[in-house]
């Protein structure tokens, strides 16, 4: 059958990707980044509102300019409720449809299905790409893609010779996938090397000239991300992070994704950066890259797609390599989910030159590519099962690497969550042993006292996280807390400003400075804080609660009553009881 006749086998990867992941309908989240990005995210929980979709486009944490995939999960919240399943369940559909939308756009760019099969099926089921499927925190990479190879489908159409429409569907495209996840910035660049091959377009001054819209968005989109980064205090400085040393840990960590390519054997949700990269480690990864890259120039007319995919790969990675680092980690799986692409591309361009040219060896080579898929079937399926939730998770990563001090924190709150806390102690304290410097654990620390019934140790842990990260609201709310328990109202106040001052999104430490006016008895001040707390996250029940009792106290029941059905609309139980209580005390009385 011709290729244009059918494209139903282009739904092959879709099922593959399917039975890879299926388990994921069955997991929780983790608690890593699913916190802030999900469960924890007001705006999120909130669902799909005016006010929210609004937020979605403002500049704000935790990492990126990410609006359209905020309107994803506010809308599967709208739809389907926060627990975990949906929202994973959407991740795989989307996954297996960029496998058949890969299938798709490669089959009309190269003109072979069965080099677009193999590809798509690849990546399909590689390992190296759960990360970005089986968290829900990456909604953003499966969302981006999908746009990024509509895109490309535009692109394919306009390059054969089609109309304007198809130049404003590559624009539309490119922006939608620039805003949910503006990683995409680089995808202008790889429609210029496509133009080249396999599409044979000379680059004349228009061919460059159609692209510049789209590089305008993706500059925009970056600047965005930096400005969101900036805001969170995300972009690491020069000195914690040298030139040099971040030049070298890019070397290791393009020769590294290569290495996973054919051995995905060493995955973790987190890879630490190193204190050092010796030489021993970047010269040998700068020969492999060198080896590489000469070999594909030596093919560039046998094997142009080879060299092609090489580009690709090398070039949709130079925004996430570190050469400007956000974050502690040296390199990250999920950054592999579109630059892979090119990858696969080069290797089954190899694969295909070589069946031509000793077609005696296709069988040979069909069978080993089919044992191949199989094999990253089974090892895909076992790495999705990592995921399924934080204690696997994280154990897994501890199996890679018994320092990985962010595994060992993470680890260590999975246990405290399931009351475990002896166990959790063991792994705080060897993330500090791995890291001395890592606040975090030092302030889950200072958590695990403070439940533990240690208020004055656990002040201790939250002083410490201040003086080494001044910046630390949450560990500015915690110390409120504590100071709060230890009887020193004066100084929990202050820590609770503190909080409010760094993070003024950040509800809980307002509303326990409100909590601690009432305590005091000082209904003014409470109020002043419980309107701000409302007047920021307007369906606070507690809040609303809070302000109907202080109301009251204030002898305004007329305002205290509305206050307080407001709360039960928010579906407090509580406020229901003290509206009645009120009406019983503000009831005419006979004589």
């Amino acid at each position: 059958m011709e290729l244009r006749k059918s494209w139903s086998w282009m739904w092959a990867p879709a099922l593959l990707a399917a039975v890879v992941y299926a388990p994921v309908a069955g997991f929780d989240f983790v608690n890593y980044d699913d916190s802030s990005y999900f469960y924890e995210n007001s705006r999120v929980l909130g669902g799909l509102t005016v006010e929210n979709a609004r937020w979605a486009f403002e500049i704000h944490g935790p990492s990126m300019w990410i609006p359209l995939t905020w309107l994803s999960h506010q809308a599967m919240v709208s739809l389907f409720g926060s627990d975990a399943g949906p929202h994973h369940v959407l991740n795989l559909v989307l996954h297996a449809l960029n496998s058949a939308l890969l299938a798709l756009w490669l089959a009309r760019a190269v003109g072979s299905r069965w080099l677009a099969l193999g590809v798509a099926s690849v990546f399909a089921v590689h390992p190296i790409h759960v990360e970005s499927v089986a968290w829900v925190t990456e909604r953003k990479d499966v969302l981006s893609m999908a746009f990024c190879l509509l895109a490309l489908l535009a692109h394919e159409r306009r390059a054969r010779g089609g109309g304007w429409r198809w130049w404003v569907a590559m624009l539309v495209f490119h922006t939608l996938a620039v805003m949910a996840k503006p990683l995409a910035v680089t995808l202008p660049c790889v429609m210029l090397l496509l133009d080249a091959c396999p599409y044979r377009r000379q680059l004349t001054k228009g061919v460059v000239a159609e692209k510049m819209p789209l590089l305008a968005v993706s500059a925009l989109g970056s600047w965005l991300t930096v400005l969101c980064q900036t805001s969170m205090g995300a972009i690491a400085s020069g000195d914690d992070f040298p030139l040099p040393m971040r030049l070298a840990n890019a070397v290791v960590s393009y020769a590294t994704y290569v290495r996973r390519l054919f051995l995905p054997d060493d995955l973790m949700v987190y890879y630490p950066y190193p204190d050092g990269v010796p030489a021993a480690m970047w010269i040998p990864a700068l020969g492999l890259l060198a080896v590489v890259s000469w070999g594909v120039w030596r093919l560039r007319r046998a094997v142009p797609l080879a060299g092609i995919g090489w580009l690709w790969f090398l070039g949709t990675l130079v925004p996430m390599i570190g050469l400007v680092q956000a974050g502690g980690s040296a390199m990250a799986n999920r950054y592999a989910y579109f630059t892979f692409i090119g990858l696969y591309l080069a290797l089954f361009a190899g694969l295909a030159a070589a069946m031509k040219r000793w077609p005696e060896a296709k069988p040979y080579l069909a069978g080993a590519i089919g044992a191949a898929v199989v094999l990253l079937v089974g090892l895909g399926r076992h790495q999705v099962r990592v995921w399924r939730d934080s204690e696997s998770l994280f154990r897994h990563a501890l199996s890679v690497s018994e320092t990985n001090h962010l595994a060992q924190n993470n680890l260590g709150l999975a246990l405290m969550a399931k009351g475990r806390a002896v166990e959790a102690r063991q792994h705080y304290l060897a993330a500090l042993a791995a890291n001395p410097g890592y606040v975090q654990a030092l302030n889950n620390l200072g958590i695990l006292e403070a439940e533990s019934g240690r208020p004055g140790e656990a002040g201790q842990r939250f002083e410490e996280v201040v003086a080494r990260q001044p910046d630390h609201a949450i560990a500015w709310h915690n110390l409120g807390k504590v100071r709060v328990e230890l009887g020193f109202p004066d100084a929990a106040r202050v820590a609770f400003r503190r909080a409010i001052e760094l993070r003024p999104d950040f509800a809980m430490p307002r509303y326990d400075l409100a909590g601690l006016e009432i305590s005091l008895g000082r209904w003014e001040e409470s109020l002043v804080e419980l309107d701000a707390l409302i007047e920021s996250v307007p369906d606070h029940a507690n809040a609303w609660t809070n302000r109907g009792f202080v109301l009251a106290k204030l002898g305004r029941p007329a305002e205290a009553a509305a206050a307080y059905r407001r709360a039960e609309e928010l579906g407090s139980s509580q406020a229901r009881i003290n509206l009645r209580l009120l009406s019983e005390e503000t009831a005419p009385r006979g004589e």
